[in-house]
């Protein structure tokens, strides 16, 4: 058996590899579920402002067909025009706000949150 060990004399060290990688590996997919946590919450909220926008635009052409002048159809056009530039603006500032989380957990340095981690845990401990 020890003839077995000194042939291959390196024959554990992958498992060691592995063991140091681990802690790495598992953080990667840590990140991976937050990633798509973050984007399921944006895509949710893009689809109902999206469903909004929709109702919005069939309130605005039963209103626009039973209009009784060209001037209220104008007015019905504007208010769902209104009504769609400020979702645009909410879309705008969903994607900002999403991209500055994503962003902001890129950029977080590991070692500088587990500083900060374990000052949090003395003071409160």
């Amino acid at each position: 058996m020890s003839d077995n060990v000194t042939l291959f004399p390196h024959i554990l060290q992958p498992a060691v590899a592995l063991k140091a990688y681990a802690p790495m590996g598992a953080k990667f997919w840590e990140y991976q579920a937050t990633t798509l946590d973050g984007i399921k919450e944006f895509s949710d909220g893009w689809f109902a402002r999206r469903h909004r926008g929709i109702q919005a635009a069939v309130e605005a052409a039963k209103h626009i067909g039973e209009a009784a002048t060209p001037t209220d159809m104008l007015h019905e056009y504007q208010n769902w025009l209104t009504r769609a530039t400020e979702l645009l603006a909410e879309d705008a500032k969903a994607y900002q706000q999403h991209v500055l989380k994503a962003g902001s957990q890129l950029s977080a340095n590991p070692e500088a949150r587990k500083t900060d981690e374990r000052e949090d845990q003395r003071q409160t401990g």
